[in-house]
């Protein structure tokens, strides 16, 4: 059996002013300042025999499409295959467009072929930074939020606040401890990125960029990066100012310095697993159209077993609910549940959304029968892993 080696790469991915930002629809104006700097994280991960990499984005999404690009200019430059790279966006409401959702661009096309020619140069350091390493984890309460479907008096469902909706509150963490090297650890819980409303125009990696970096001022050397989980009904707390706008920089900076202590809480109770060999299965599934069934999109699923760990990651924007079912119908030790991986097909909502309805199922693609045909899919790339 062979031995674990983990590697860091990152670049700096903020997009130049003026650029069209996503997130919300009615917001047409372009990025007026920065905020923060974005940046693309890439971990290379070994067990002797393979090498996989998980790429980190501080961008809202993109499609699938995108991150078949991003693949091949990655096979091209490593000679990792597509199954042995997973791409994650963080969903954070301040980034850019790549253009590949709206009428496109031409900064916004240069923008993605800068993200791209990153991806290669972040991996290509992760994979210079390779060494021996160790794997625990551990987890640890966190609220800096809660499900967004909001039931009114008239019954109708806006977004909102629902505190007694499903919500996983805990931060999962992933240590790497290395010998002589600075640890690296991923965290994750699903959670929007949505602290500031369609007003604001700053570059931000939001709450969850706030998070990292609060981690790694306090333990200087430290690796941080943050995956995003299945969040599509879940919000940060936010205010509404007098003026009518959402949310403040104090408030995203709170979020961040929670979730960053949270971390912290986590790491003093971690339990150390093996992580040799790995094991990745990545497959689509066919969901049927919400106004035409026969009109199908792909989902991708992709899975990587770790020895006693596993990865499960989906390629849409998913509620919690299928977070809780993966973790369910998982027979690892320890598994972790992603969204917004692998592109983005759009809301995965609950076939019993449906019949409540709310902005999530308007907008949605994709049929109530989607669920189960995705829990089964999930069924089967875990049976694979195992």
């Amino acid at each position: 059996m062979g031995e674990l080696t983990v590697g860091h790469g990152r670049e700096c991915i903020t997009p130049p002013l003026g650029i069209r930002m996503v997130g919300y629809a009615a917001r047409t104006e372009g990025a007026a300042d920065v905020h923060d700097d974005l940046f693309v994280n890439a971990i290379a991960l070994g067990d002797g025999n393979d090498t996989v990499a998980i790429l980190a984005y501080d961008v809202c999404l993109f499609r699938l499409e995108t991150a078949e690009e991003i693949k091949s200019a990655i096979r091209e430059e490593t000679g990792l295959e597509p199954k042995q790279v997973f791409l994650n966006t963080s969903h954070t409401h301040a980034g850019p467009g790549l253009g590949d959702r709206e009428e496109k661009a031409e900064d916004q096309e240069q923008y993605r072929a800068d993200l791209i020619r990153k991806s290669v140069a972040a991996l290509q350091k992760a994979m210079d930074d390779m060494a021996p390493a160790a794997l625990s984890v551990g987890r640890a309460p966190l609220d800096v939020g809660c499900n967004r479907r909001e039931r009114q008096e008239d019954g109708e469902i806006k977004l909102g606040h629902n505190p007694d909706g499903p919500t996983l509150q805990e931060v999962t963490v992933w240590q790497f401890a290395r010998a002589d090297r600075p640890h690296v650890i991923l965290f994750s819980t699903p959670m929007h990125g949505t602290t500031l409303g369609g007003r604001n125009l700053s570059i931000s990696a939001e709450w969850m960029g706030a998070a990292v970096r609060f981690l790694e001022e306090e333990t200087p050397g430290l690796r941080a990066v943050f995956l995003q989980g299945c969040g599509a009904d879940q919000d940060p707390y936010y205010s509404i100012t007098p003026e009518g706008a959402r949310g403040t920089f104090d408030e995203l900076e709170q979020h961040g310095r929670d979730a960053a202590a949270a971390v912290r809480t986590a790491l003093q109770d971690m339990r150390g697993l093996n992580a040799v060999p790995f094991r990745t299965a990545m497959r689509q599934v066919q969901l049927p159209g919400k106004e035409d069934e026969s009109e199908t999109r792909p989902l991708p699923l992709h899975g990587l077993k770790m020895g006693d760990a596993i990865l499960l990651a989906l390629g849409c924007e998913a509620f919690v609910e299928f977070a809780f079912y993966g973790m369910d119908a998982s027979s690892a030790e320890e598994t972790l549940v992603l969204g917004y991986t692998d592109g983005n097909i759009g809301y995965l909502c609950t076939a019993d959304a449906f019949e409540t309805g709310g902005y999530e199922t308007r907008t949605t693609r994709v049929a109530p029968q989607s669920e189960e045909l995705t829990k089964a899919a999930i069924r089967e790339v875990l049976a694979e892993l195992a």
